[in-house]
């Protein structure tokens, strides 16, 4: 979390960080459309949503042409 009243220079701070989750001016806001997790110094994956499905799928393109 980042606690400032100063909104643009938490803005920069979050760009700056290598961090998967920021939270300006709150914590734990949780939500279901948004991963919660991280990559780098917050930690590994992405959790409490549907983006964590990347860890444990593949995506395949396979094209048939029946005749």
């Amino acid at each position: 979390s980042v606690w400032t009243r100063d909104i643009g220079r938490a803005l920069n701070a979050a760009r700056k960080l290598q961090f998967g989750t920021v939270w300006i001016n709150d914590h734990i806001p949780l939500v279901s459309e948004m991963p919660h997790g991280g990559y780098k110094q917050s930690g590994y994956g992405k959790d409490l949503s549907t983006y964590s499905l990347e860890d444990y799928t593949n995506i395949k393109h396979v094209m048939a042409k029946i005749d």
